[in-house]
Parts: structure tokens; C-alpha cells; sequence
């Protein structure tokens, strides 16, 4: 297995990431996703979407 960027995000744990990645459908994808894209994923809030955002960005 290897490490991804998701994998510090407070309040994402292995489940919400495969719903981000199947939803999405590659991590590329969802870098290009805004906040708005990634909180109307099912199981997602506006302050997990913040933090995928940020981590993203880093």
C-alpha cells in the first residue's frame, strides 16, 4: 500500500476517501474539484472538503 496525501486529512478516514476517489475518479481530478464539488460528495461536510482542499494545495 502506499501513502497519499489524503492520509493526514483530519476526519477522512479510509471509507470517505474511496467515496472521494470512486466519485472523482482519479486524485487529479479531484485537485482540480473546489470545495463546493467535494462537500456535495455524499458523507462529506464543508470542513472536510476544506481540508482535502489544503492538503492538496500543500
Amino acid at each position: 500500500m502506499t501513502a497519499s496525501v489524503l492520509d493526514d486529512v483530519p476526519g477522512l478516514g479510509p471509507a470517505r476517501k474511496k467515496v472521494l476517489l470512486t466519485h472523482f475518479g482519479s486524485l487529479k481530478r479531484l485537485k482540480a474539484a473546489s470545495v463546493e464539488e467535494i462537500a456535495s460528495v455524499r458523507g462529506m461536510g464543508d470542513k472536510t472538503a476544506e481540508a482535502v482542499v489544503a492538503a492538496l494545495k500543500a
